[in-house]
């Protein structure tokens, strides 16, 4: 009997605990199951097509649909056009769907003008992440008004939490909670010829899904810090800040913008660049972008030959003041990495330092006259970026038609060996010609069409103030260079005469 009473509490005791240990686990699946989570795709066992649908049904309901209205005063041709910036790529009707109203009369004489896009829901309590130009409204408008409305048809009004014109990036807020939010995912790790998904409202047709292959990367189309993404997945007005997802269904990329005037030809910002100042967004500050003050060349041939380097950029010039020069970096230094990752064009160096914040310190690998070098780099804040002084880049004034100082030592060789002649930089051709004061060297007076000088971009009455290392000031100064360098490339500190702009040009001997 006392036998069986054991079994029996024996018995219970193991149901209770089997029970007990059955609810904790339920509790915990429980608790995992309410936690927010972004949505994914497993790819894992997937054969034969890739699977488009999946990513589509399940990454459909993070992307929303924005709407922005803005008041502006009535002018006599309202006609809600961007900036020149866009319409390079989206035509004469510009990025969004923009229809100008004008207000029945007796009311204030305000026009209305609605555009539209996409944006990308990235957290769970209503962050999404969005274009600018999508929200942004021209400096003469009285109000604006952000509406956002997700795959189940519900509108909330949004609140602009921050933004990047330079990047062409915002993140707005929508009240709302547990909502659906998507991966931001690895740009740097999507491989060209991988297939994308593009989730957006393109023409009004909210949540079209195109499919297509990761054409290229690292496109700097526009000049400055852009480096995109090309896809060949359909993109269209509308499309604006909608999702570039890879097959996980993360975010690699933000549609902003296409060709025009092409097929099937769409860029995105790269989703690590979001990444990167995603905080300075949320908080509402200026994004602080890193800044080194060189511009960075091309390191070709010419340059290769002369500068003992195969591969990286050169610093054809250096911002007094700024990071690189208080540094140490140096003119004709060629930079080939960035904290250990390389670079192999200017544009890569850009897209490499305008991820860095402002004042945080990079490495930089360089190779000085053949030799390699490490140099550490307190970066400055690019919106210190100091602007020309107003001349054209495209303007060289020409020397005219004035003659050498017959006191300085003849030229024979130069015209025939390089491509182009010098003279003084006299008082009275200063005069005659508005060179700036400060201008010291010997002026260009002639440049063969046919030379290599001319294709390097070699102008009449361009300053040259340096060849090499060494600066010049008269010709008897340059002409010891030129003889220094023997058949060598030239490499000339070229200067405007008059604005700001100087460069670095690598002339060979012909």
């Amino acid at each position: 009997m006392n036998r069986q009473i054991k079994q029996i509490l024996g018995l219970s005791a193991f149901a209770g605990a089997s029970l007990a240990l059955g609810m904790g686990l339920s509790y915990g699946w429980v608790a995992r199951a309410q936690e927010d989570r972004p949505v994914v795709v497993d790819g894992k066992g997937a054969t034969g097509l890739p699977p488009i649908a999946d990513v589509a049904e399940k990454l459909n309901p993070t992307v929303v649909s924005v709407r922005n209205t803005t008041f502006v005063k009535a002018r006599r041709q309202m006609n809600g056009m961007p900036d020149d910036f866009y319409h390079f790529f989206f035509g004469p009707q510009g990025p969004q769907n923009q229809n100008p109203q004008r207000r029945p009369r007796g009311e204030d004489d305000v026009e209305r003008m609605v555009g539209g896009g996409s944006g990308v829901i990235v957290s769970s309590d209503g962050e999404i992440l969005t274009n600018h130009h999508v929200i942004e409204s021209p400096k003469d408008s009285e109000s604006t008004e952000i509406q956002v409305k997700t795959s189940d048809g519900r509108t909330f009004k949004a609140t602009v939490l921050g933004k990047d014109k330079e990047l062409d990036l915002a993140l707005i807020k929508i009240d709302a909670h547990h909502l659906p939010f998507a991966k931001l995912g690895d740009s740097d790790a999507a491989r060209v010829g991988a297939w994308v998904v593009a989730i957006g409202n393109p023409l009004g047709l909210d949540h079209t899904v195109t499919a297509g292959i990761l054409s290229a990367k690292g496109r700097n189309i526009l000049g400055g810090i852009q480096s995109f993404l090309q896809t060949d997945a359909a993109i269209n007005l509308g499309n604006s800040a909608g999702a570039l997802l890879n097959l996980r269904g993360e975010v690699i990329g933000i549609n902003t913008m296409i060709r025009a005037d092409g097929q099937n030809i769409g860029f995105a910002v790269p989703v690590n660049k979001a990444k990167r100042i995603l905080p300075d967004l949320r908080s509402g500050k200026p994004v602080k972008r890193g800044f080194l003050g060189v511009t960075p060349q091309e390191l070709d041939k010419t340059f290769q030959e002369s500068l003992s380097a195969k591969e990286g950029v050169v610093v054809g010039d250096l911002t007094k003041g700024q990071a690189a020069d208080k540094a140490g970096v140096q003119r004709l230094d060629v930079i080939t990495a960035v904290d250990g990752e390389a670079v192999r064009n200017p544009d890569e160096l850009v897209s490499l330092i305008s991820g860095r914040r402002a004042g945080e310190t990079v490495k930089l690998s360089i190779l000085r006259e053949g030799k390699p070098k490490e140099v550490s780099v307190a970066l400055g804040d690019r919106k210190d970026l100091a602007s020309g002084d107003g001349a054209n880049d495209d303007e060289s004034p020409s020397g005219g038609n004035s003659q050498e100082s017959p006191l300085e030592p003849a030229m024979p060789n130069l015209e025939k060996d390089y491509g182009f002649k010098v003279e003084s930089l006299t008082p009275k051709y200063r005069q005659e010609n508005r060179v700036a004061a400060d201008r010291k060297g010997v002026v260009v007076s002639y440049v063969s069409v046919r030379s290599e000088a001319g294709e390097k971009g070699l102008r009449e009455g361009m300053i040259i103030s340096a060849v090499g290392t060494r600066e010049i000031e008269s010709v008897g100064e340059f002409l010891a260079e030129v003889k220094k360098a023997g058949r060598k490339p030239l490499l000339l500190l070229v200067k405007n005469p008059m604005g700001a702009q100087q460069v670095t040009l690598a002339i060979p001997h012909r």
